[in-house]
């Protein structure tokens, strides 16, 4: 039988600090038959996020233009090797 695994946020636990909200947390997978959990974070609603889970943000499309840089790079190239092999020849 496959195992897997799922990741779960729980917005329902009400406590006076972090250690308190833990053990909260472990009491209630206690209880609901789990054996075997993680608890990765613990802090106030609103001020954790999981920046592995979300997307990033999108950029903007590119417009590609058209450009010969590179193709005038390689006839300079090609000049000068010329260039040089006639100098060497003359």
């Amino acid at each position: 039988m496959a195992q897997f695994e799922a990741t779960v946020r729980l917005f329902d636990v009400v406590e006076t600090d972090g250690p308190a909200a833990r053990r909260s947390v472990e009491e209630r997978l206690r209880g609901a038959g789990f054996t075997r959990w993680q608890i990765v974070a613990i802090g106030a609603q609103g001020s954790m996020s999981s920046p592995a889970r979300t997307r990033p943000p999108r950029r903007p499309a590119r417009r590609e233009t058209a450009t010969y840089s590179g193709g005038l790079l390689v006839a300079a190239v090609v000049a000068w090797a010329l260039w040089f092999l006639w100098l060497l020849a003359g």
